[in-house]
C-alpha cells in the first residue's frame, strides 16, 4: 500500500487499493477538490442530453445554483442509482460497461477518474444500487445470487466485504435497494419476504432485521432513505391512504411514530434522498407543474416549501438523487 494522506476520505478508498492521492485535502467545502462552490450538493441521473432511456450523471450545486464538473464519469452506456459520499470526495453508480452486465463503479472528484474497488464487489452476477454509509468509508450495494437480489457491504478501510449476519440467507425472496446508517451498522433496505415489497431495517446489534409494522403494508413500499444517525427514514408508497399514486412518507424511528409531510399530491413523488439532519429531502415527482417527464424537488421539512432549484430539471427524465447536504 502507498502512503497516503490520512487527511483525505477519498485516500481511505483509494490508498486500500494502492493509489496514490496528489494533493486531495479533506475538504470544509467541495472546492478541495477540483473546483468551486457550495456544501451542498445533489447528484442524479437524468437522459436530458441523450436518447430517452440513456441516463448519464449530473452533479447539480444547490448552493450555487449550477453544474459542477464530474468528466470521466459518462459513457456511451447508461449510468443509474449514483451516491454521493457524505464527505463529497466519492460518487458511486452502476453501469454496464462489459460483459458481466451491470457492476458498481466509484468515481474520486479529486482526481476526476475511474478508480477500482476492492475485491469481491464486482462479479459475473449483477451488482447495483451503491449507497454510502455516514462516515464514507462503507458502501451497501445490491448482488443477484441465485436469481435472488441480496444485501452487501464493502469496507473501503479493511478492503473487505463485511458480513451481514441476517440479511445472508439463501431462502427464496430478495432484499434490495440498501440504505445504511453512520457506520453501516443499520441498513434499511426493501425486501419482497412478505410478498410485496416493504421496507425494513438491518441491526447488526440484534444479528436480524427489525419488526416495524409501520413500515409495511398491502401495497408497494420502496426506495428507502436512512439518515446517518438512524433517526429518521423516508421511503415512498402507493399505499392506501395517500394523496394518490407514490407519495413519501417519513418514519422516526426513536419515537416509532409516523411524522407527517406536505410533500404529497395526487401524482407520484420517488426516490426520496434525505439530509444528515432529516430536514431536507431531494426527490423525484411527475407533478402537474413538472417541465416534462420526472423532475427533481427539494422538500423543506421544517417550513413545508416545496422548490426547484433553477436548471436542476429539465424536459426529459431527472431521476434518483442522492443529497449531500451536511
Amino acid at each position: 500500500m502507498l502512503k497516503r494522506p490520512r487527511h483525505s476520505r477519498s485516500a481511505v478508498w483509494l490508498g486500500a487499493l494502492g493509489l496514490l492521492l496528489n494533493g486531495c485535502a479533506k475538504e470544509t467545502a467541495p472546492a478541495g477538490c477540483g473546483d468551486t462552490g457550495g456544501t451542498r450538493l445533489v447528484v442524479f441521473a437524468s437522459d436530458r442530453n441523450q436518447t430517452v432511456g440513456q441516463h448519464d450523471l449530473y452533479l447539480y450545486d444547490l448552493d450555487a445554483g449550477g453544474f459542477r464538473l464530474i468528466g470521466g464519469i459518462n459513457t456511451g452506456s447508461p449510468e443509474g442509482n449514483p451516491s454521493i459520499s457524505p464527505d463529497a470526495e466519492l460518487i458511486a453508480f452502476e453501469a454496464t460497461r462489459g460483459a458481466s452486465g451491470s457492476d458498481i463503479f466509484l468515481y474520486s472528484r479529486c482526481d476526476q477518474t475511474i478508480v477500482g474497488l476492492p475485491a469481491g464487489v464486482n462479479t459475473a452476477a449483477a451488482e447495483t444500487e451503491p449507497a454510502f454509509s455516514g462516515d464514507s468509508n462503507k458502501l451497501a450495494f445490491t448482488r443477484v445470487v441465485s436469481g435472488f437480489r441480496r444485501i452487501f457491504l464493502v469496507d473501503g478501510v479493511g478492503d473487505t466485504l463485511i458480513p451481514l449476519p441476517g440479511l445472508d440467507t439463501t431462502a427464496a425472496y430478495s432484499d434490495w435497494a440498501p440504505s445504511p446508517n453512520q457506520d453501516g451498522s443499520l441498513i434499511a433496505f426493501v425486501s419482497d419476504r412478505n410478498g410485496t415489497p416493504d421496507v425494513f431495517v438491518w441491526d447488526r446489534a440484534l444479528r436480524m432485521v427489525r419488526l416495524i409494522p409501520v413500515l409495511q403494508s398491502d401495497s408497494l413500499d420502496l426506495e428507502p432513505s436512512l439518515t446517518p444517525d438512524g433517526h429518521y427514514l423516508t421511503f415512498a408508497s402507493n399505499r392506501a391512504g395517500g394523496a394518490g399514486g407514490f407519495d413519501l412518507y417519513l418514519f422516526n424511528l426513536f419515537a416509532s411514530a409516523m411524522v407527517p409531510l406536505s410533500v404529497n399530491a395526487a401524482t407520484d413523488a420517488r426516490n426520496p434522498s434525505i439530509s444528515r439532519d432529516g430536514e431536507r429531502i431531494a426527490f423525484q415527482s411527475d407533478r402537474a407543474t413538472t417541465l416534462g417527464g420526472w423532475d427533481l424537488w427539494m422538500l423543506n421539512r421544517v417550513s413545508g416549501n416545496v422548490t426547484q432549484p433553477a436548471q436542476l430539471s429539465s424536459n426529459k427524465d431527472d431521476i434518483a438523487p442522492s443529497l449531500r447536504w451536511p
